[in-house]
Order: C-alpha cells, then sequence, then structure tokens
C-alpha cells in the first residue's frame, strides 16, 4: 500500500482527549438523530484503487463511494453519515478468472480507510463490517459489486470544522463459490487495495457549532 495504516480507534479518542474534546464512535449510525439536522445531500466520489487480485496480479479497480453527510451540527450532537455505499466495478480480466476456477458467485466483507481532520488534527479510522453480498459471477465483465455497512457516528465537543476524506486503503475478503454452493480451490482470500495517486479524494466538511 502507498498510504501509513490507520490508528485504532482508542488511540483516535486519546487524540481527541489530548486536544480537549472528547469524541464517541456509536456501534453503528442510523437515521440523524435529530430532524432538524441540516443535511447536504448525498457526496458521491469516483476514485480508482490499484487491487492486488490472485492469480492475475495488480488490476485497476473503479469505485464510487456515496455517503450523506450533515451541513451542520451542534456540540455533543452526533455527526451521523448515513446513505452509504461503495459501488466497485471489476474488470473483464478479473471476471474471466473467476469463470476459470468455477465460480458462480463472489460474496466478501471488507474494511476501508476514512480520513478525518478536526480542526487540524488528523486522524485515520478504519471502517469494519462493510460487506457485500452474494452477488452472481456473470460470463464475462465488468462485474459490479455494492459494498454497504454500519458508519459510526462522531460526537465531538468543541466548536470547529470535521473533514472527512476517503483512506488510501481498503481489503476485502472475497469468497467465490460454485454452483453448488461449495467454495473454489481459492477458498476466502485477502484483496489489498491501495488508492491510485492523484485523486481528490475528499467528502465533505462538516461545521461543528
Amino acid at each position: 500500500m502507498r498510504v501509513s495504516p490507520s490508528r485504532p480507534l482508542a488511540r483516535i479518542a486519546a487524540a481527541l482527549v489530548f486536544t480537549g474534546t472528547v469524541v464517541t464512535l456509536p456501534a453503528a449510525a442510523g437515521v440523524a438523530s435529530a430532524s432538524s439536522v441540516p443535511l447536504a445531500g448525498p457526496v458521491t466520489k469516483n476514485l480508482t484503487f490499484t487491487c492486488e487480485m490472485p492469480l492475475i496480479g495488480a488490476q485497476q479497480v473503479a469505485a464510487t463511494v456515496t455517503a450523506t453527510f450533515p451541513e451542520a451540527v451542534t456540540v455533543n450532537s452526533p455527526i451521523d453519515v448515513t446513505a452509504f455505499s461503495v459501488n466497485v466495478s471489476l474488470t473483464g480480466d478479473t471476471v474471466t478468472a473467476l469463470n476459470l476456477i468455477g465460480a458462480a458467485t463472489i460474496e466478501g466483507t471488507a474494511s476501508a480507510n476514512v480520513d478525518v481532520d478536526y480542526n487540524g488534527t488528523e486522524l485515520g479510522v478504519t471502517l469494519n463490517g462493510l460487506g457485500f453480498p452474494v452477488t452472481p459471477v456473470p460470463q464475462d465483465g465488468p462485474l459490479a459489486l455494492v459494498i454497504t455497512g454500519p458508519i459510526p457516528g462522531l460526537t465531538v465537543k468543541k466548536p470547529g470544522s470535521v473533514a472527512f476524506a476517503v483512506g488510501g486503503a481498503f481489503t476485502g475478503k472475497v469468497t467465490p463459490k460454485r454452483a453448488d454452493g461449495t467454495p473454489t480451490d481459492l477458498g476466502t482470500f485477502d484483496l489489498p487495495c491501495g488508492m491510485d495517486p492523484g485523486q481528490d479524494a475528499a467528502l465533505a466538511t462538516v461545521t461543528v457549532n
């Protein structure tokens, strides 16, 4: 990967306490907790990653990240990110390789890095618990996958601004299966991906009043 590893959540909390702020990361974000929170609308970001595929090596993967952020929140109110998804398009070469190993479907889990900047303090957050459901493998590509999952809310106790951006690393665990539901000879494999350089990964900046 071309990025540094993200800090664990415990170190993020410690950094915010050190700067006089308290952060709360609930298990998952649902709809915004207060109906009066103004929403900026969906943010869409088209990016490319390079992923290390088994058998065929490095492949470029197109991804579209979509999420809705509030325009502003008050202190002690959570910044809830909703309608989050990552639409991934796998190339024809990847689909050909999946067909060669007898894969009729693929499914998997994923984790993704998010860069967070709170009043100039840079933080790295890893989103775990993402995944994509059983998806049929076509005879030719591309193969579209939709990755979703819970996004933790972020609560701060001092005014300022919180900027969010797509992090540089993405990791999947992928299980291709035959038509009878049994795993292929590849079993479950890791799919490490790094964002291609020179891209604008910014998503949104939320004002904390």
